[in-house]
């Protein structure tokens, strides 16, 4: 299957495994200080600034799903400017009225921009396409020419979803410290989301199973999701792998991955939309690894809808470890999230 078939409520970066350009929102230097209900103190830009999604800045794993505030009310003719805090992409899309949001991933023609050309109607499709992409996100801005709700949508993650509701000139608008300070206040539930999130995954007791030979098989989690986020890191693998266990990687998360290995003769994969990606290396589930060569889970869908997606089969892949090691991996389609384990066996 290809991979944009495979792109449930996750995410492709087109990225390099280098983690290129940890991509961050635009620089405004058009900001002032206020304070938000709780008395903390927040950036409030000259104009109307919606963020798209945010990497937490204390922990790129942990990707906030959501428009920075979902809800913004405007007047006609007022431009609206969007930021992306990265490196997890997203897009800004606005639909027209017949068109619905296809399954997410696939329709390719939607990661690439198709910005306004005037004043929007809401007739046609305005789109960022995915930012950023290894690059400083492209500004987008859009201003209304009609009154109404404007519903909008990221591509790849169906859950965030945004609203502009634009008056008449002289209705009940939002002003720019309304939109700093509910947009502080909707990333920072967010973050303590992800963030326990987080915790929960790399601070659970590793999955053991004893096997009728005396080896063991270890299980590790690849990230895991809840209603905002997505927390791009695998479960720590356990400590106690000996030479002759496996090790189970299993996708319960809401989005795609890969565990990739890179060995000694093994070029790194560049582009997530090589069929590379897709394929178990160098075969069917089990594997043994080994130091050199490029052993690969293939990309294992996500649990998604939660707890009806393909069976646990499907989304699982085995590899043994004969020999004591270390052997790094990385999951090709969140490498700039920093989501990279280690397995090592005595």
């Amino acid at each position: 299957m290809h991979v944009s078939a495979m792109l449930r409520r996750g995410a492709i970066p087109l990225v390099v495994l280098a983690l290129l350009a940890a991509g961050c929102g635009d620089d405004d230097d058009s900001v002032s200080d206020e304070t938000d209900g709780t008395g903390s103190s927040v950036e409030v830009p000259e104009g109307i600034v919606v963020g798209a999604g945010i990497n937490d800045p204390e922990d790129v794993n942990i990707a906030v799903l959501q428009f920075l505030p979902a809800k913004v009310s405007v007047e006609v003719g007022t431009p609206v400017n969007w930021e992306w805090n990265g490196p997890e992409p997203h897009s800004v899309t606005f639909l027209p009225p017949a068109q619905e949001l296809p399954p997410p991933g696939s329709d390719e023609s939607l990661f690439a921009p198709t910005p306004p050309t005037g004043p929007y109607d809401g007739s046609t499709l305005i789109n960022s396409g995915l930012q950023p992409l290894g690059t400083a996100p492209t500004p987008f801005e859009v201003t209304f020419s009609a009154a109404g709700t404007y519903p909008y949508y990221c591509v790849i993650h169906p859950t965030m979803v945004g609203e502009l509701d634009v008056t008449e000139a002289g209705g009940d608008v939002d002003t720019p410290a309304d939109i700093a300070a509910r947009a502080a206040e909707e990333q920072a539930a967010g973050l303590e989301e992800g963030r326990a999130a987080k915790a929960a995954l790399v601070d659970a007791e590793p999955t053991q199973t004893q096997n009728d030979d005396g080896t063991t098989t270890w299980t590790v989690e690849m990230g895991v999701t809840t209603e905002h986020t997505d927390v791009l890191a695998f479960a720590p693998t356990p400590a106690g792998v000996k030479a002759g266990d496996t090790v189970t990687f299993v996708n319960n998360s809401g989005a795609p991955h890969t565990a990739s290995f890179f060995g000694t003769g093994a070029a790194p994969i560049q582009n997530p939309l090589d069929p590379a990606v897709n394929a178990p290396a160098p075969g069917p589930s089990p594997q043994a690894l080994a130091s050199a060569g490029f052993f690969n889970t293939g990309l294992l869908p996500p649990n998604a809808p939660p707890g009806a997606g393909p069976p646990e089969a499907v989304r699982s892949f085995s590899f043994t470890v004969p020999d004591p090691g270390t052997y790094a991996y990385v999951c090709i389609l969140h490498a700039p999230s920093g989501m990279v384990g280690e397995v090592t066996a005595t």
